[in-house]
């Protein structure tokens, strides 16, 4: 897997090259992601407003309100239907297996909690379930991560890196000589 830095301009519209940044093979299909760029936190001076008494808290309280929430970034990028399907089956899987642990280490839970002689297999059989399904977990989210592109804005706002993408793709995206080229097909 490599990374590539584009212009985020380009990114968002689409005008990258036509070659499926997971597999690297040549497609018209796709892909549009949204990533959040960060949580705002705090509300930074205006805490001061506290020392200020009710008047000051209806301040934050108003402040606090019209506040805007996270940033987010959205992308359109070439995907091809094989690597969409696969990361749709790790995006299932992974759900899947997160639920099976919730309830296996629920129940173990509850069997603990009810202090039976005859309920201690049940607990270990629950927990070792439980752990089972929270590798399976594990390994879903590391192929999810594997068909996934990582997006990362520099600080001018105008380059977007993409990291985890197939070589091919990188190649084609990275030569600056060529921009727009790729539009042409």
């Amino acid at each position: 897997m490599a990374s590539v830095t584009v212009f985020v301009d380009d990114a968002v519209l689409g005008a990258l090259p036509r070659i499926c940044v997971i597999d690297g093979v040549d497609t018209d299909d796709q892909l549009t992601l949204t990533q959040s760029l960060g949580t705002r936190t705090g509300l930074g001076v205006a805490w001061l407003l506290v020392l200020a008494g009710p008047l000051g808290w209806i301040g934050l309280l108003v402040i606090a309100a019209l506040r805007r929430g996270d940033e987010y970034l959205t992308v359109t990028l070439p995907f091809s239907e094989d690597a969409y399907l696969r990361r749709r089956r790790a995006q299932r899987s992974r759900a899947c297996a997160l639920g099976a642990t919730a309830a296996t280490l629920f129940g173990a839970f509850v069997a603990a909690v009810q202090h039976t002689s005859g309920y201690h297999v049940v607990e270990v059989a629950l927990a070792v379930a439980g752990c089972v399904a929270l590798w399976r977990v594990l390994v879903e989210d590391l192929r999810l991560r594997r068909a996934s592109v990582r997006l990362s804005l520099d600080a001018s706002r105008r380059w977007l890196t993409l990291a985890g993408v197939h070589d091919a793709f990188a190649a084609a995206a990275g030569r600056r000589d060529d921009i727009g080229s790729w539009m042409l097909r």
